[in-house]
């Protein structure tokens, strides 16, 4: 298998569908003045969240009053260059792949046009502890925020 950075649709942001901005904070970095490897992983989470709340019309942990909630299965994450304070971080995330209760995604961090890190995780929905089926309705959300690949 490839790595993510090898694929040349990953590092185009013009192949994803959702943006979300994130404006860089001074304990987000390093000694060096870098963003720390820890705060990427965050701000992809936050782009997830994102995601989340236009499909399911929740953030990502508020599914304990529906009875369901969505899990972080695994995650992939490529660093490839140093993100800077003070600046602004876009994250863009596509949908790679719908299945029956979970979905694949794929992530980039771009910082002044530059990518900076890619990801691909999965997510599940679970309720109860176990896997829950997406519904129709989330399914085809999901499938509308489809990453292009071509």
């Amino acid at each position: 298998m490839s790595r993510l950075a090898e694929q040349s649709a990953r590092l185009d942001g013009g192949n994803y569908p959702l943006r979300f901005g994130y404006r860089s904070l001074f304990s987000d970095m390093d000694a060096n003045r870098h963003l720390n490897n820890g705060t990427i992983g965050r701000v992809l989470e936050e782009g997830r969240a994102d995601l989340h709340h236009s499909v399911f019309k929740r953030p990502a942990g508020a599914g304990a009053a529906s009875g369901s909630t969505l899990l972080l299965a695994t995650i992939t994450i490529e660093f490839l260059r140093e993100g800077r304070y003070p600046g602004s971080v876009e994250v863009t995330t596509g949908v790679t792949r719908v299945g029956t209760s979970s979905f694949g995604l794929a992530q980039a961090a771009f910082q002044d046009g530059a990518c900076i890190a890619v990801a691909d995780c999965v997510m599940v929905k679970a309720a109860n502890g176990l896997p829950a089926p997406l519904t129709g309705a989330e399914r085809e959300l999901l499938e509308g925020l489809a990453f292009a690949d071509d």
